[in-house]
């Protein structure tokens, strides 16, 4: 058939209702990760990077050796001290603190080891040991300096060498020193401990002379005071005439609120009490008159208990009885009777005489105690007038009194402290002792081969893993198959291996059996099953960039249809670069753009290759603007026209990325194949080549890794690396299409 594109008249461009809506892949969800860590690609990139990997670890094992032989033995020797809350009270007047919390025992335990830290007691070490002049301590500095800096570093190195820990649950402190000499480590491990307890001790010392000097300071001035109070009251008291009977007395007597304060007042409280003693004598003097009067004189209790009228009243009841008798015998003119009779009378005028004077004795008695009273009651009111007026002038006595009283005290009390400071001042109590005395080690505690090595393994690992994660990160290629539909969203047709060096791929589609071949089978197969009618009519095949391998696999996918007995007609729709006429040996011109341009008919740009069923369009001369020529209706005329003879056209197309060729083709084809060349092609590129294929409404229906490198990209696709290798000699091999089972979608 004779076609000209200038014979059909006008050609209609179509629309972009006249095709399906296609899919836009989304990136973002099929880049997203679960949040979880994929232990399988964690493997794989190390699997990828193990030489990488492995060398580091050499290098650092290799370091780690070496610093076992550069590196000079260290040695640790270690003493202990015990650190007591309290120390040990020599004369048991010696004050201490009560500390028996566990916060203050970590306290006190925490401040001993800040004073064995401190830069003080390392050089009173220092000095002890004579370590500036030691060589084995003291090494020559590489540069002049002077002398104090040369003194600092050394403090510094001699605090660097010590190893000092908190203890739990115990109040031994050890106290170690590393050296490379094994006898200055325990000398100065020994030191440290022994210049702990001196500093201790004379911390203590110290505290115990200031605390001397100091009361001894205060004695003297309250000493002053006291003498100087003394004298004011002295001179008070003698300028107003104030008497105190407790002057003078003694410390123990000194007068309270409760005792006289002057002679006056003593006096007024002594005559107070005698009167207060005449008001009862009076009293029972007076109750005793008015009973003598009202009581007959020989009912008196004073009378009948009187002795003399006792023996008078028992002689005349004697008498009395002998005159009755002799009454009954003889007459009362008897001599006898008559003188018995005078001598009763003479004992009745003796007994009422005597009862007269004991009665008149009573009312004396009365009138003495009533005169007493009235003499001591005016003595008591004029001294209470005297001690009135002497009270005002107390006021300021009093004053100046309890000054002295309290100097007195001050005093009293300094001086009893002082005499205990004084006593304790040369007893040397210490809460430090010494457990364990240092002793020169005889192993080193480093270098230790297992640990440095261990170590240097670890460092190395954990550098190798940091290198092999910045790879990771910073590589922007594909390096699996299941990376394209994880990271793209798009199916995976299959993969293609990557040829070792020096070989093409011109040589192994020849065979069929290559691993270049069954790849590109496989691949064939996957496009034939993406679609219900199986393969496209019309497919492109297309690349983010140059390079990549679609020109290649255009041909590759046209031979192998060919050879299964199709019709193939393979266009090389790259008119800028066009490379499949080298590929196939053909002449570029007469071409695709001598008929886009109406120079030609269809059936004469058509050639046949050495392939049988596959036929070639080349790409013709460079226009001066291909995209225009593919904007143009004509080529989908050209397409609909040649579906007629051909059961498939194949188009390799430009690179979709800087060039509007790509989404142009791929408006009006049925399908389209993108190429993704392994560990080259940019991950942004080839987003946004499917971007710019999507807005061209383009039906992708997937990708093609090509340059597939099994045995480095993940130990799970190690098989493909074996089954590649795979020969017409194996017994019953499998069908080339399980190579791209793994990626099938």
């Amino acid at each position: 058939m004779n076609y000209s594109v200038a014979a059909q008249g006008p050609i209609r461009v179509p629309a972009l209702a006249d095709y399906e809506p296609a899919l836009m892949p989304d990136f973002s969800s099929a880049a997203q990760d679960g949040g979880t860590i994929d232990l399988v690609k964690l493997w794989a990139a190390v699997w990828r990077h193990r030489l990488i990997i492995a060398t580091i670890v050499v290098v650092s094992l290799a370091f780690g050796v070496l610093s076992l032989f550069l590196s000079e033995p260290t040695y640790r020797a270690t003493a202990s001290v015990e650190i007591n809350n309290q120390p040990i009270k020599v004369l048991g007047t010696e004050e201490f603190q009560q500390s028996s919390s566990s916060q203050e025992t970590d306290r006190l335990l925490q401040t001993e080891i800040d004073i064995l830290r401190s830069g003080g007691l390392a050089e009173r070490v220092m000095d002890d040991l004579h370590l500036a002049s030691d060589p084995r301590f003291a090494t020559a500095p590489t540069k002049p300096v002077s002398a104090q800096v040369q003194h600092q570093r050394l403090v510094n190195k001699l605090k660097g060498g010590l190893v000092v820990t908190m203890p739990r649950n115990t109040r031994v402190v050890p106290v170690s020193f590393d050296s490379n000499d094994p006898t200055l480590a325990a000398k100065v491990a020994n030191s440290y401990v022994e210049n702990l307890i001196a500093s201790n001790l004379q911390r203590h010392f110290d505290t115990s002379r200031y605390s001397k000097e100091f009361l001894q300071n205060q004695l003297e001035l309250t000493k002053a005071r006291l003498e100087q109070s003394e004298r004011a009251l002295l001179d008070y008291a003698r300028s107003v005439g104030i008497v105190d009977p407790n002057a003078g007395v003694g410390d123990t007597n000194i007068a309270t609120d409760n005792s006289p304060r002057s002679l006056t007042t003593s006096n007024l409280v002594d005559l107070n009490q005698d009167l207060a003693a005449a008001q009862n004598a009076r009293i029972q003097a007076e109750g005793r008159w008015r009973q003598a009067q009202s009581t007959q004189v020989m009912s008196l209790p004073d009378v009948l208990s009187n002795s003399a009228i006792q023996q008078m009243t028992q002689k005349r009841a004697e008498l009395q009885s002998q005159y009755e008798q002799d009454l009954q015998r003889r007459k009362p003119e008897h001599p006898a009777v008559q003188q018995e009779a005078a001598a009763i009378r003479e004992l009745d005028r003796q007994i009422a005489v005597l009862a007269g004077s004991i009665r008149d004795s009573i009312r004396n008695q009365y009138m003495t105690a009533q005169k007493q009273e009235s003499q001591l009651a005016g003595a008591v009111g004029h001294l209470k007038g005297s001690t009135l007026a002497e009270q005002q002038l107390g006021i300021k006595y009093n004053i100046l009194k309890r000054e002295v009283t309290t100097n007195r005290e001050l005093y009293n009390g300094l001086l009893q402290r002082y005499k205990e400071v004084s006593a304790e001042a040369g007893v040397t109590s210490n809460n430090i002792s010494i457990v364990d005395r240092a002793e020169s080690p005889l192993l080193p505690i480093s270098p230790k081969p297992l640990l440095n090595l261990f170590l240097a393994t670890l460092i190395g690992l954990v550098i190798a893993m940091i290198v092999v994660a910045a790879l990771e990160i910073f590589h922007d290629g594909v390096r699996a198959p299941d990376e394209v539909e994880g990271r793209f969203g798009i199916p995976l047709l299959g993969h293609t291996p990557l040829l070792p060096k020096g070989e093409t791929s011109s040589d192994h589609l020849l065979s069929p059996q290559s691993q270049m071949s069954e790849a590109y089978q496989t691949i064939r197969t996957s496009v034939e099953l993406s679609t219900e009618q199986g393969s496209p009519q019309t497919m492109m095949i297309t690349s983010s960039r140059v390079g990549e391998g679609k020109s290649t696999t255009a041909l590759a996918m046209a031979r192998d249809a060919a050879l299964g007995g199709h019709r193939i007609l393979l266009i090389d729709g790259d008119m800028r670069r066009p490379s499949l006429h080298k590929l196939l040996n053909k002449s570029r011109e007469p071409g695709l753009s001598t008929f886009l341009t109406q120079q030609v008919s269809a059936e004469s740009i058509v050639v046949e290759t050495e392939t049988p069923g596959l036929f070639f369009i080349p790409a013709g001369p460079k226009p001066p603007n291909p995209a225009e020529l593919i904007s143009g209706g004509a080529i989908k005329t050209l397409l609909n026209y040649l579906s007629q003879s051909y059961d498939q056209i194949i188009i390799d197309t430009p690179p979709v990325l800087g060039l509007a060729d790509a989404p142009r083709f791929a408006s009006v084809v049925d399908a389209t194949m993108f190429i993704i060349e392994a560990n080259r092609s940019q991950r942004g590129a080839i987003e946004g080549a499917l971007r710019r294929l999507a807005s061209a409404r383009a039906h992708i229906i997937g990708a093609v890794l090509v340059k597939f490198n099994a045995r480095t990209a993940d130990p799970s696709y190690s098989y493909l690396a074996d089954y590649y290798g795979y020969s017409a000699e194996d017994d019953e091999a499998p069908t080339a299409g399980l190579i791209a089972s793994k990626g099938v979608s």
